[in-house]
C-alpha cells in the first residue's frame, strides 16, 4: 500500500444534500511514518550487543550470564514502563512522549558508550529501554488515533517491517562499524540519530486528527461519540488487567517473542560463529536475516488473518511454523547454508505472526484505552528478554566446559544447542496457549 493514497469517505451531515468529503490519510501516514522511524531507531539499539557480545565480555571482562544480565537491563526498564507509558500516551498524546523518548535513548546509547564499568553501562542500557518503551506503542496509539479500526493489523504490521529493519541494520552495517571504529565509536554516532529523531517528531506529529477523520475512527470502533472522551489512568489499568483473556493473550506473546528477544538480539551471532565457523559480520547478517523475515511476515501475516477471518488460526501457524523451522536450525547439525539462510528467515516470517496479538488485544479492550492495553500486552512480551537473555546465560556457564578464547568464555555446539532449547519450548507451550483464547476477529 502506498501511505500516500487516500481514501474517500463520505461524511453524512444533518442535510441529506450534504456535499461528500474527501478524507485523506496522507497526513495520517506522515505521522505514523514519523513515530516508526523512531521504533526503528529504538530496535536497533534494543539488538546492537548482539554484534559486539565478545567486544563487551573483554571490555568489562564478564561472563556470559553477566553480560546476558547486562543486555537484559534494556528489558528490565523497558518492561516495567510499558503500562505507564500505556496511559502516558492515552493522557499526553504521542507528540511530547514521542520526542521525549528519542532524547531518553539518545542520551542512554551515548552513556552506554562512554561506560567505563559495568554498572555504567547497565545504566545507559536501563535508559535506552526506558525511552524505547514508548516506540512500539507511539505507532499503536497513532494508527487507533488516525486510522479506521480495520487498517490497525496493518498499521501493526508496517510498524513491526520498519522497526526490523533497524534490527537488520544492526547486523552487518553495525557489525562493519563495530570493526572499523570499535563498539563504542560506533554506539556514539548512533546516539547522535536519536536527537535528529527528536526533532522531527516534534516537527510533525500531531495528537488530534481533523474533525471529520476523528468521527469516522471512531464510527468504525464503533463509537456514536464525536470525538473521544478521556478516561483516567488508573480506570484504564483496571479494565485491561481484570479481563482473563488479555493475560492468556499476553501469555501467548511471551512465549512467541521470546526467540525475537534472545536469539538475534544477543546470542544468535555467537551461535552461528561457533557452529558455522562464520565471520563476525557474516554471522551477524545471518542472524538479523530472523529480523528480515519478521518484518516481512508481520504484514503478510494480517493479509492472511483477513483471509482466514480468524486471529487464533493465524496465531496458530505462526507459533507452530517458526518452531518447525528451529526445531531445524537447533537440532540438525551442518545444514548447507542456503539452507540455513532460509531457515532463519522463514522462522522469522512465521514469527512475525505474533504481532497479530496486539491487534487481538486492542479488539478486547475500548478505544480510549488502547495505549494501556498495548503497554500491558508489550510488558508481558519483552519480560521474555528479561528472563531469558540472562538464564540462557546461566544455561551456558552452567554446562561450560573451560574452553576460553582470546581470554574469553567460548562454548561448543552441543552447549549453545542446550540453552539455545528454551526457544523450541516456549514456540511448543505457545501452540498449546492458543487453544485457550477466544477468538476476537
Amino acid at each position: 500500500m502506498n501511505p500516500s493514497d487516500s481514501h474517500n469517505i463520505q461524511a453524512k451531515g444533518s442535510e441529506p444534500n450534504q456535499e461528500t468529503t474527501m478524507i485523506s490519510f496522507g497526513k495520517s501516514w506522515l505521522i505514523w511514518g514519523c513515530a516508526a522511524l523512531f521504533y526503528c531507531y529504538q530496535f536497533m539499539l534494543r539488538v546492537s550487543p548482539n554484534v559486539m557480545a565478545d567486544d563487551l565480555m573483554a571490555a568489562f571482562q564478564v561472563d556470559a550470564c553477566t553480560l546476558g544480565i547486562l543486555t537484559g537491563f534494556y528489558y528490565n526498564t523497558y518492561s516495567g514502563l510499558q503500562i505507564p507509558a500505556g496511559t502516558l500516551m492515552d493522557y499526553f498524546k504521542p507528540r511530547r512522549v514521542v520526542t521525549f523518548a528519542a532524547i531518553v535513548c539518545s542520551f542512554g546509547t551515548f552513556l552506554f558508550s562512554l561506560a567505563d564499568s559495568i554498572y555504567v553501562a547497565a545504566f545507559g542500557r536501563a535508559l535506552i529501554g526506558a525511552g524505547s518503551a514508548m516506540g512500539f506503542l507511539s505507532c499503536l496509539k497513532i494508527g487507533t488515533l488516525w486510522f479506521p479500526s480495520h487498517k490497525l493489523s496493518l498499521i501493526v504490521g508496517l510498524t513491526v517491517l520498519l522497526g526490523t529493519i533497524g534490527g537488520v541494520s544492526a547486523g552487518y552495517p553495525l557489525a562493519w562499524l563495530v570493526e572499523i571504529y570499535g563498539w563504542r565509536h560506533a554506539m556514539w554516532l548512533v546516539a547522535f540519530i536519536g536527537f535528529v529523531l527528536a526533532t522531527l517528531a516534534w516537527s510533525i506529529v500531531r495528537d488530534v486528527p481533523p474533525d471529520a477523520l476523528e468521527r469516522e475512527v471512531l464510527k468504525s470502533h464503533g463509537d456514536t461519540d464525536t470525538h473521544l472522551p478521556q478516561t483516567g489512568l488508573l480506570r484504564n489499568i483496571i479494565m485491561v488487567i481484570s479481563k482473563p483473556q488479555s493475560w492468556l493473550i499476553a501469555v501467548y506473546g511471551f512465549l512467541t517473542y521470546m526467540p525475537v528477544s534472545s536469539f538475534p538480539d544477543l546470542w544468535g551471532t555467537s551461535y552461528l560463529m561457533t557452529a558455522y565457523q562464520l565471520e563476525k559480520p557474516t554471522a551477524a547478517m545471518l542472524s538479523s536475516l530472523l529480523l528480515a523475515g519478521l518484518g516481512l511476515g508481520s504484514p503478510l501475516f494480517s493479509v492472511l488473518c483477513n483471509f482466514l477471518q480468524s486471529y487464533k488460526a493465524t496465531a496458530f501457524i505462526a507459533a507452530f511454523g517458526s518452531l518447525f523451522f528451529f526445531v531445524l536450525i537447533l537440532y540438525v547439525p551442518g545444514l548447507p547454508l542456503w539452507v540455513l539462510v532460509g531457515c532463519l528467515f522463514f522462522a522469522g516470517l512465521f514469527l512475525g505472526g505474533q504481532f497479530l496479538a496486539f491487534a487481538m488485544t486492542c479488539a478486547l479492550n475500548p478505544l480510549s484505552a488502547s495505549g494501556t492495553a498495548g503497554g500491558f500486552h508489550n510488558m508481558i512480551c519483552m519480560l521474555s528478554g528479561v528472563f531469558f537473555i540472562p538464564y540462557i546465560g546461566r544455561l551456558l556457564d552452567y554446562v561450560w566446559q573451560g574452553g576460553y578464547e582470546n581470554g574469553v568464555r567460548s562454548f561448543t555446539i552441543s552447549e549453545y544447542t542446550f540453552a539455545l532449547s528454551s526457544i523450541t519450548i516456549c514456540l511448543a507451550l505457545a501452540c498449546m496457549v492458543i487453544v485457550l483464547i477466544k477468538e476476537r476477529y
